[in-house]
């Protein structure tokens, strides 16, 4: 793990993401705010002022150089402390400090697709992030927002892995380290889905998803003819997933772009020459007006493009 996070090979910036509520609880008192390494809560303003304490922390755990480390006891002292706890993550990143915690924060308060509601997200609780980054493997517009600043900096995360059905935790760690491909994938709103965290949910998205799937092969049965069905599907994953993002999730609208997709090609918005379809996707007017704009453009579009 050592080697991983101060190897050679590795990124230049190791961070511990902790929450403040933990070191009170391991250290005997909280005193992230005045530890001999730069430290910072991801709460800003009134926020950090009355919930610090509480919540989430950025520990810069970094080495400038490892041949000549120095005095490393409180990283190791942090290391010893939190990492068998089971309830912190450590971040290697290219990213300086203050650039990765602007990136994390955006995070905290995500809306819900399904109803908009803001929800606090709890992601440097890592019993919270890994099963979603799992979640969202698939899913590549969240993928790159999570694993990735918006400069294409890497960021990899190790999550502890429990050890025994008591809880406790070992020394092993989940490396999850960012699809280099996810680069070239752009920039979309960050959401979260009820599907994400509960498991009943999640086998209702995916029955959805199936139901879409087969409507799809029966409208456009000679079309689809020689496409398997495991193409489609994944098609209409990332169609759902895509125009998810920008906050679509009538049925109709959805099956909609599920059909372009699979005719006119992935990420088919972003060959308008104009782009006027990705602006009115990125619009704050309501999904029923966005929709109607983005079809009429869209004909329009395909028209002149025929012509």
């Amino acid at each position: 793990m050592l080697a991983a996070l101060y190897g050679p090979e590795a990124p230049r910036h190791v961070y511990l993401l902790v929450d403040g509520t933990l070191r009170a609880e391991v250290a005997g008192l909280f005193d992230l705010d005045v530890i001999e390494a730069p430290a910072r809560s991801l709460f800003q303003g009134e926020a950090e002022e009355t919930m610090g304490e509480a919540g989430p922390w950025l520990v810069d755990m970094s080495i400038s150089d490892p041949r000549e480390p120095g005095d490393v006891s409180i990283l190791q002292d942090l290391l010893a402390r939190h990492w068998p706890a089971g309830y912190s993550i450590l971040v290697s990143t290219d990213a300086p400090f203050e650039a990765i915690r602007r990136h994390l924060r955006r995070f905290i308060q995500l809306p819900i697709l399904e109803d908009g509601r803001s929800l606090t997200f709890r992601f440097w609780d890592p019993r919270v992030l890994g099963p979603f980054l799992a979640t969202i493997t698939q899913d590549r517009s969240r993928a790159r927002r999570m694993t990735m600043t918006d400069e294409g900096t890497s960021i990899v995360y190790m999550l502890p892995v429990s050890a025994d059905a008591t809880g406790g935790t070992s020394a092993v760690a989940v490396r999850i380290v960012p699809d280099k491909t996810l680069e070239a994938e752009p920039l979309r709103p960050m959401r979260l889905r009820y599907a994400d965290f509960d498991t009943l949910a999640r086998s209702r998205e995916s029955a959805r998803r199936d139901r879409m799937t087969d409507r799809l092969r029966a409208d456009f049965a000679p079309e689809l003819a020689d496409r398997p069905a495991t193409d489609v599907r994944a098609t209409v994953d990332a169609a759902l997933d895509r125009f998810g993002a920008f906050g679509f999730q009538d049925h109709a609208h959805l099956h909609f772009f599920a059909a372009w997709s699979l005719f006119y090609g992935p990420d088919f918005e972003q060959d308008d020459p104009m782009g006027e379809l990705e602006e009115i996707l990125r619009s704050d007017a309501p999904e029923t007006e966005r929709f109607r704009a983005f079809r009429r453009r869209f004909e329009t579009f395909t028209k002149q493009r025929v012509t």
